[in-house]
Order: structure tokens, then C-alpha cells, then sequence
């Protein structure tokens, strides 16, 4: 459990910098738009479907959880 919280906090940080990367490049919302986009394939394609719905109701459940970056790198 451990290692998989270390990986996955591995990720995080290794898709946030090219997050700050794309951001000298492209508009902060097209960058955003095309994660969700490349998430939701993701998850199209390695959940079935009863899985998909409920990871798109969590999604939208935590809407009000979902905090702002306080960075000023973020446009």
C-alpha cells in the first residue's frame, strides 16, 4: 500500500510538471480540457461500465471538494 501511494504521488508529481511545462505553450483551459478528455478515455477503457458510471458519479459528487491551484504558474 505504501508503494502504491508513493507511485501514485510519483505520477501526480511527474504529470504536474509537464503540466507547468504545457503551460509556456498552451492556454491552461485546453490543457485541462485535454487531460479530462485523455482521463475519461482511460477509464472508458480499463473499467466496465457499471465501473465508468460510478467513477463519473464520483467525479461529479466531489465537485464542491475540488480545490484552485494557488500557483501563480497557472494561468
Amino acid at each position: 500500500m505504501v508503494q502504491e501511494l508513493e507511485e501514485l504521488n510519483d505520477c501526480y508529481q511527474e504529470l504536474f510538471g509537464k503540466v507547468i511545462e504545457l503551460q509556456e505553450k498552451y492556454p491552461s483551459t485546453m490543457i485541462a480540457g485535454s487531460l479530462v478528455a485523455q482521463a475519461l478515455r482511460i477509464y472508458k477503457t480499463t473499467l466496465n461500465d457499471e465501473e465508468f458510471k460510478s467513477m463519473i458519479d464520483a467525479i461529479a459528487e466531489s465537485q464542491s471538494d475540488i480545490e484552485p491551484f494557488d500557483q501563480p504558474t497557472i494561468q
